[in-house]
């Protein structure tokens, strides 16, 4: 974090400190190390910020963070004695104090600030444009998962006075979180992956409020900021309608300002070319296309050749479950299972069509959430391109909507025996232990709630029993 001294901090977020019998070695004049919000992360000389939510209370857990090292630890709600030589701030609200002091780091900060949005490849876009600046440049990109009211301060607050730049990501649930993230941020550049029916419950079911909530990043971008949005045609004017910088449109279609020709996909890399350079990209599948356009738009923006940018990309690590491939007794785990809705869920199909093996292509797939009145409808239509897009020789579906997914794919011409629904992952792992054989190919995909890795886990952690 950018350097403060407790007297800074109480001068930006108000509240009243308490010194406890001995005061700080240094008094108002202490150093505020990194914020933390979770005791268990605590290391020496950090600050504890002790968030409310609605199960804890972060206050709860101070003695922790001082036993861990905490310097001092800020609370709301009622005073906190601290240990001999720390220090505990009280004030009205501990989130609202993050934003009061997200916001100044934020305008201290003279690096340029980039911000991702998007249904889908938000993280993953994230990275890989760390992935091209961090080769030639000082910068930061959002931990995990870190994109919401509380992980976009807690992002801003790891700015550094010497970094180029930093990449926050920025997601949203319902209307108007985006308008508050982008206003706390203050992007230069702004980034919108697509569109896809994701969260649709709590935008009414309606994909153009998506639309709109995603255009509210764009509308906050300077004039002479820059904005890149993967080729949506659908949704173009309803993101770019209220965006006042250069817009800079990714994809295949003619129609791009970036347009990738040559787009070849297979054992585990991704080909393209754009004018005088050819691209490899270390991923499964070819729907990584537009997150990595998008990534070498900003790139341009901030002027690396297409060359750098190429060399860089290829040391890409994906995130964490997003198409893994693992082999578990010679079986090929495709472990796709951070999140789902129906557009990702489509993707994946297309990389089980496409993947080059020699036995079956087996699908096991979770609910997907957050789809409001239409998730049977969606659930079932899964079922159908399960057969129709994917060409799967079994289908095992577990969750909620399960019967909706076996009851599509049947429908669509998949024999009986061959679409199983189970009402957990859990159901599903000794079923699989005894169909799987090597050769197979295997998607597990399912929203995060559905924590379809278990699936994995319960395969690697016992021998197969394939019934004679």
């Amino acid at each position: 974090m950018l350097e403060f001294v407790l007297k800074d901090l109480i001068d930006i977020v108000g509240g009243t400190p308490n010194y406890g019998v001995l005061p700080p070695l240094a008094g108002d004049a202490s150093p505020v190390g990194d914020v933390v919000t979770d005791s268990r992360r605590v290391q020496e000389g950090d600050v504890f910020w002790g968030l409310v939510g609605p199960q804890h209370d972060g206050a709860d857990f101070v003695d922790e963070a001082f036993a861990r090292g905490a310097a001092g630890a800020v609370v709301s709600g009622r005073n906190i004695e601290p240990w001999a030589g720390r220090w505990t701030l009280r004030v009205s609200d501990t989130t609202w104090a993050l934003w009061q002091l997200a916001t100044v780091v934020r305008y201290r900060f003279q690096g340029r600030v980039i911000a991702v949005t998007g249904s889908l490849g938000k993280t993953t876009t994230r990275q890989l444009i760390h992935t091209l600046l961090g080769r030639h440049m000082q910068g930061s990109a959002s931990p995990r998962n870190y994109n919401n009211h509380l992980g976009v301060p807690l992002s801003l607050l790891q700015l550094c006075e010497n970094d180029d730049y930093a990449v926050i990501e920025l997601g949203a649930s319902r209307p108007g979180e985006i308008k508050a993230l982008a206003k706390l941020c203050d992007p230069h550049v702004g980034v919108v992956t697509c569109i896809a029916e994701a969260h649709l419950d709590g935008f009414g079911g309606q994909q153009r409020s998506i639309a709109e909530s995603k255009s509210e990043l764009l509308a906050v971008l300077p004039d002479d900021g820059c904005a890149v949005v993967g080729d949506d045609a659908v949704w173009w004017d309803t993101l770019t309608t209220k965006c006042r910088s250069r817009i800079v449109r990714v994809g295949r279609s003619a129609d791009c300002d970036l347009v990738a020709t040559d787009v070849q996909s297979g054992e585990g890399r991704l080909r393209f070319r754009l004018p005088g350079q050819a691209f490899t990209i270390p991923v499964w599948g070819r729907h990584y296309l537009t997150s990595t356009l998008a990534a070498i738009a900003v790139g341009q923006n901030m002027n690396l050749s297409l060359a750098e940018m190429a060399s860089a990309l290829e040391q890409f690590e994906p995130p964490p479950q997003r198409c893994e491939i693992t082999c578990v007794d010679g079986t090929t785990i495709i472990n796709d299972t951070y999140n789902a809705c129906p557009t990702a869920m489509r993707a994946a199909l297309d990389l089980v069509r496409d993947f080059d093996t020699l036995g079956r292509r087996i699908v096991v797939c979770g609910d997907m959430c957050e789809l409001g009145r239409e998730a049977a409808e969606r659930h079932h239509n899964l079922g159908d391109e399960v057969v129709t897009i994917c060409g799967a020789d079994l289908l095992v579906a577990c969750g909620k909507y399960a019967r909706d997914v076996v009851t599509g794919a049947r429908d669509a011409g998949m024999p009986v025996s061959q679409a199983i629904a189970c009402n957990s992952p859990r159901e599903a792992i000794p079923f699989l232990r005894q169909q799987l054989v090597p050769g197979d190919a295997v998607l597990l995909k399912g929203s995060r709630a559905m924590a379809m890795e278990t699936i994995l886990e319960g395969l690697q952690g016992q021998p197969r029993k394939r019934a004679a």
